[in-house]
């Protein structure tokens, strides 16, 4: 007899629905730490990154890694408004400074800035979503990139639909 607490082989899909804040954070950290190559976001505000902990030095450090292990490596930021970005994340804006090369903050425009659905996605297979911005619940899948391909199509919408917002280099001015 096989017992259910066995652990799962590390490309299982994974699929959760979570209702709490709480349970988002440990999901978007389940993402991040199988990122490999590339992460993906998209939300609303700096605020907003701040409470999903992307000013934490933990996630800080896990981003660090990945944009060490290559200069290939990349971390793309879409958000609706970059206003207060320095004050509400100085350790992000710290990456960004230190990897100007492989971080990109950009601010949406146009249709893009309609979109109502946060999401973290990493290496094209493992993403969290929310099913709306006004709304609690949200969704995390991993090692599945047939369902992440149409979230990674969304972002890259919403990012071509976007504009340079923060480079390390205008920080101050």
């Amino acid at each position: 007899m096989q017992t259910t607490n066995s652990p799962l082989p590390p490309s299982t899909k994974i699929y959760r629905l979570m209702e709490t804040r709480s349970e988002a954070r440990v999901a978007i950290d389940e993402v991040l730490s199988l990122a490999q190559r590339e992460i993906r976001v998209f939300d609303a505000s700096p605020k907003l990154l701040k409470e999903r902990e992307y000013g934490q030095p933990a996630r800080i450090e896990t981003i660090r890694d990945i944009l060490l292990a290559s200069r290939d490596h990349r971390l793309r930021i879409a958000l609706h408004d970059t206003r207060g970005i320095e004050s509400e994340l100085p350790r992000l804006i710290s990456l960004l400074t230190q990897f100007s090369g492989q971080v990109q903050i950009h601010r949406t425009v146009g249709q893009a800035a309609e979109a109502r659905d946060p999401m973290v996605i990493a290496d094209d297979a493992h993403f969290w979503r929310k099913l709306h911005i006004d709304h609690p619940r949200s969704v995390v899948t991993l090692h599945s990139a047939v369902d992440a391909r149409p979230f990674v199509e969304r972002f890259e919408e919403i990012w071509e639909q976007s504009e340079i917002a923060v480079t390390g280099s205008n920080l101050g001015l």
